[in-house]
């Protein structure tokens, strides 16, 4: 019997059951251990207005502010939509960027730029928020530490990092009918499959490959993570009071939202909650207020409640949120009562751990176009939530190629004024 043959031959005919393993896996850790803390990252999939949230212009022409009217929020001078009013009112604990600048106006160009902090090269694909911040050791080593809800952005992902720092995609969101994560509910065999693997393991007198050695702790954890109810809890939001569920709305953003804040609970290091359906170019005022769901009521539930919720149950210490889009909307209503592409100006909302409460950095013109005091780039906002989180900014990471790459572009500066320290 040739044993590491066997084994081989068992691993291919039982990963089936276990087909997403590979992106289960933990790294070594980038975050310095004094500050383990977790990101969740609210990506508004498609180009947010930022005219019509974060930046409202009450004194525009109409054709420049639009249908949707501004309320000032709780720090003054600083006005967003009326259809964010919860958010409005939390203003003055959070920080607000409204100096986002870049010269990426395509979709994926703008994308990678904010996930990554890095411009878009057919060369390399750099790692985004959440595959550098994979916190070996520090968390429930059972539960994987990147998880994007429903799914990661093409740019969301590792790039040139290994496949051991991918997210873990659920494939779809609570509150789509039928909604449940992909693989997770074990098959009768998988207990069975996984006490024989450990039979097959102990015939094996080889000491274990590299590889060998991943796969087995990518195995370890998906049994864990698969095997366990209350483990496998995590990820069912009906388990929360009907109180909190109302409080974070229907729709999918406010459930996705509320499951974040579980999993997060629950161990896991980074989340990325991705709602698509930001990109307007015709009838925005409908879309925003009136769609199904309607993307500003919905939004300002699902932050307002997250931010509400994490604070209640004392989190805010160590969870660091951010509300981003890959760029913002021309100031200009078009023909066709929409906005279009516009990467001169946008907006981003932070709060939570590392973060100045009440905190406005930079200022747009009169009519939104582009900033007249302090712009910063995406590169900045990385570099920012990095050091927010406690990450070892000055890392270096070698390439396939043996290339070294600073964890941050080395043009950038963080926004000093946002962090606490």
């Amino acid at each position: 019997m040739n044993a590491p043959l066997n084994r081989r031959q068992f691993l291919a005919t039982s990963m089936g059951a276990v087909s997403f393993l590979p992106a289960l896996l933990h790294s070594a850790p980038l975050l310095s251990s004094s500050k383990q803390r977790a990101f969740i990252l609210v990506w508004l999939d498609g180009g947010m207005s930022h005219i019509d949230t974060f930046d409202g212009k009450p004194e525009a022409p109409p054709n420049i502010r639009g249908p949707l009217g501004s309320i000032e929020s709780s720090t003054g001078g600083v006005f967003v939509s009326e259809h964010l009013p919860k958010i409005g009112s939390l203003m003055n604990q959070c920080s607000l960027i409204r100096s986002i600048t870049s010269p990426e106006g395509n979709h994926d160009r703008g994308s990678h730029y904010m996930l990554t902090g890095r411009r878009l090269t057919p060369l390399l694909s750099y790692p985004s928020f959440g595959s550098y911040l994979h916190l070996d050791g520090s968390g429930d080593d059972r539960v994987p530490p990147y998880i994007a809800i429903p799914d990661a952005h093409v740019y969301a992902r590792q790039g040139f990092l290994p496949t051991s720092r991918a997210p873990f995609e659920l494939g779809s969101a609570p509150g789509t009918p039928g909604f449940r994560v992909h693989n997770l509910q074990p098959p009768p065999q998988l207990e069975r499959a996984m006490k024989l693997l450990k039979a097959v393991d102990q015939l094996d007198g080889f000491p274990r490959s590299e590889s060998e050695a991943a796969r087995d702790a990518a195995l370890n954890q998906a049994g864990s993570l698969s095997l366990n109810p209350r483990l496998r809890e995590l990820f069912d939001v009906s388990k929360e009071d009907a109180a909190t569920q109302k409080a974070y709305g229907t729709g999918t953003i406010g459930p996705s939202c509320l499951l974040a804040r579980r999993l997060i609970e629950g161990g896991v290091r980074t989340v990325l909650v991705r709602d698509k359906g930001w990109d307007h170019h015709t009838n925005i005022q409908s879309s925003l207020t009136t769609g199904f769901p309607p993307k500003l009521p919905a939004l300002d539930k699902a932050i307002s409640a997250l931010h509400t919720d994490l604070a209640r149950r004392g989190m805010l210490e160590n969870v660091t949120v951010l509300v981003a889009s890959e760029f913002g909307r021309t100031p200009r209503i078009n023909p066709s009562g929409g906005r279009d592409h516009w990467s001169r100006a946008s907006s981003a909302l932070l709060f939570g751990a590392g973060i100045q409460q009440g905190t406005v950095v930079g200022t747009t013109d009169a009519r939104g176009e582009e900033p007249i005091e302090h712009p910063v780039t995406p590169a900045d906002v990385f570099y920012t939530v990095l050091s927010a989180l406690g990450a070892d900014t000055e890392r270096t990471l070698t390439t396939p190629s043996r290339r070294p790459i600073r964890i941050v572009d080395e043009e950038a500066i963080a926004i000093r004024e946002i962090l606490t320290t």
